[in-house]
C-alpha cells in the first residue's frame, strides 16, 4: 500500500519490520548491525523529509521541522522522544586529534570519548548521527572503546566533521541503547498530527 503520509507511515512500517526481525538478529548476535540497518531507513530518510527546506518532494511539515529545531534548547538526554527515560549509555564528544584510530581518540580534556563528560543539544546530536550514517562514518567499538577486529561489539560510534573543519564530533551509544533510541524516535514521529492533505510525496501540486 502506498502511504498517505510517508514521513510518519514509512518509519512505522520500519517498526513493524523491526519487531518481526529483532529476535533473529539477537539470536545471531547481530544487534548492532541490525540497528544500523534500521537506522539507515527509519532515521535517515524521515529526518531528511523533516529538515531539508528545499527537498525535491516538497517543504517539510512545519510541526515536524519545528520540533527538530526546538531540540536545540535542551540536551539530547532531555529530548521529548525519551519520555523521561534516558538511554543506558550515551556519550557526545569533540575529537581534537586524528580520528583514524579509535583507541587514540581524545576530547578537549584529554579523555577518550567513552569517558567524556561533554553534553550537547538534541539537534546537534541528531545531525551528527545523520551525517555519520549518510557518509558511512560509523565505527564499531569494544568494551574499551577500541576498534579491535574479533572483539565483542559494545558501542556504536557516529562521527562527522565539526564546524571548525579541524576536529570531529562523535556520538556513542551502547549497542542496545542505539536500538532503544530508534524505537523511541519512531514512536515520537507518530505523535505529530497530519498537516494538510499530503499524499505520498507530501509535495504541493
Amino acid at each position: 500500500m502506498i502511504p498517505q503520509r510517508f514521513v510518519t507511515e514509512y518509519p512505522d512500517r520500519c517498526r513493524q519490520l523491526l519487531e518481526m526481525l529483532e529476535p533473529q538478529a539477537r539470536d545471531a548476535n547481530l544487534v548492532g548491525s541490525f540497528a544500523l540497518l534500521v537506522a539507515s531507513a527509519a532515521f535517515t530518510i524521515p529526518f531528511a523529509r523533516m529538515t531539508e527546506m528545499r527537498h525535491p518532494l516538497g517543504r517539510p511539515e512545519s510541526g515536524l521541522s519545528g520540533a527538530i529545531r526546538r531540540l536545540k534548547r535542551n540536551s539530547f538526554l532531555e529530548a521529548p522522544f525519551w519520555n523521561g527515560t534516558a538511554p543506558g549509555f550515551f556519550r557526545y564528544a569533540r575529537i581534537v586529534n586524528d580520528p583514524e584510530s579509535a583507541k587514540d581518540w581524545r576530547d578537549e580534556a584529554g579523555n577518550h570519548p567513552i569517558d567524556s563528560t561533554e553534553t550537547k543539544n538534541g539537534n546537534t546530536v541528531l545531525w551528527t548521527i545523520r551525517h555519520a550514517l549518510a557518509h558511512g562514518n560509523v565505527v564499531f567499538l569494544d568494551k574499551n572503546g577500541h576498534e579491535e577486529p574479533g572483539n565483542q561489539l559494545r558501542f556504536l560510534a557516529f562521527l562527522c566533521k565539526h564546524d571548525d573543519e579541524r576536529s570531529h564530533r562523535v556520538v556513542i551509544f551502547g549497542e542496545e541503547d542505539f536500538l532503544t533510541f530508534l524505537k523511541a524516535w519512531i514512536a515520537w514521529l507518530q505523535t505529530f498530527e497530519r498537516e494538510g492533505k499530503f499524499l505520498f510525496s507530501e509535495a504541493a501540486a
